[in-house]
C-alpha cells in the first residue's frame, strides 16, 4: 500500500491553517464580547482549534507510522495493521467533527446573543 505523502501534507497544512483561523476567531470573539457585555463563549472556538490541532497530529502519526508499516508488512500482518489504521482514522474523524461542532456552537451562541 502506497500513501501519497505530498497530498497528505497538503491536508495537514489545510488543517493547521483552519486551526489558526479558529484560534484567531476565538480571540476576536473575546474582544467583541466586551462590547455586548457577555463573556465565556470565546472558549469554544479556541478549544475547537486545539482539538483540530490534535487531529492534525493524529493524521501525521497515522500516515507516517501506519504508512511505513503497511509498505513493509507481511501478508499475515496486513489485516491487523489495516484495522489499527482504520480505528485511528475514525478517532481522527471524530476529533475533526468535535472541533467543527465547538466552533459552530460558539458562533451559534454569539449569533443568538446578537439577535436579542
Amino acid at each position: 500500500m502506497r500513501i501519497n505523502i505530498p497530498l497528505e501534507m497538503i491536508f495537514v497544512l489545510g488543517t493547521l491553517l483552519l486551526t489558526i483561523s479558529l484560534l484567531i476567531y476565538g480571540g476576536i470573539i473575546k474582544k467583541i464580547l466586551i462590547l455586548i457585555g457577555k463573556k465565556g463563549i470565546w472558549v469554544f472556538p479556541v478549544i475547537g482549534g486545539i482539538v483540530l490541532l490534535i487531529a492534525a497530529i493524529l493524521h501525521i502519526y497515522r500516515i507516517f507510522n501506519f504508512g511505513t508499516l503497511l509498505s513493509h508488512a507481511d501478508p499475515e500482518d496486513l489485516f491487523p495493521l489495516i484495522i489499527g489504521m482504520l480505528q485511528m482514522k475514525s478517532f481522527e474523524a471524530w476529533t475533526i467533527f468535535l472541533a467543527g461542532f465547538l466552533g459552530l456552537l460558539g458562533s451559534g451562541i454569539y449569533y443568538a446573543w446578537l439577535r436579542r
